[in-house]
């Protein structure tokens, strides 16, 4: 990794707070959820690590709730294309906002996420930090570790693979 892409992650540090993500585990199997087992959660120098020790991926964080509908819609369309588009170029980290984790818990188990990609829990403090004012809310790094998008909204499953696809293809 060049100097300019390790400086760009630890300038984030100041701004994410998230969490101990194994990318390279299918479905968090290190440290995330595993089948059965309860939503973990995040901090944030373990997340900048693991964002390092993948670059050149693109990554997809998405920010999500249980009383969210359009996370409801979309959740499933990002584990579909998990499905679709190699780990290898693509990885996807799910955190929980919810208030209770217990809650958001019952929740990635309900959607089968788990099985999908890495969910972990960031809450409230987590949604600070990002300045989350709308959800779903997705943060998409490029292969050089920069973020290309950092929005709230639901974007549909076309345009979303379309837009990832952009990316992996750079």
């Amino acid at each position: 990794m060049d100097g300019m892409s390790l400086g760009f992650f630890r300038r984030m540090a100041g701004v994410l707070v998230l969490a101990a993500v194994v990318l390279s585990c299918p479905a968090g199997a290190a440290f995330g959820q595993e089948a059965g087992r309860s939503l973990r959660p995040v901090h944030t120098y373990e997340l900048l690590d693991e964002l390092a020790a993948n670059h050149g991926k693109v990554i997809l964080v998405n920010f999500f709730a249980a009383f969210c509908g359009p996370c409801r819609k979309e959740i499933p369309e990002l584990m579909k294309m998990r499905q679709e588009i190699p780990a290898e170029d693509l990885l996807i980290i799910g955190i929980a906002i919810d208030e209770d984790i217990r809650e958001a818990d019952a929740f990635v188990k309900s959607m089968g996420m788990q099985d999908a990609y890495p969910v972990y829990y960031g809450g409230e403090e987590l949604a600070r930090a990002y300045r989350i004012n709308a959800i779903p809310f997705n943060v998409i790094y490029n292969r050089e570790g920069h973020i290309e998008v950092s929005e709230a909204g639901y974007v549909p499953a076309p345009e979303m693979k379309q837009f990832l696809m952009s990316l992996i293809r750079r």
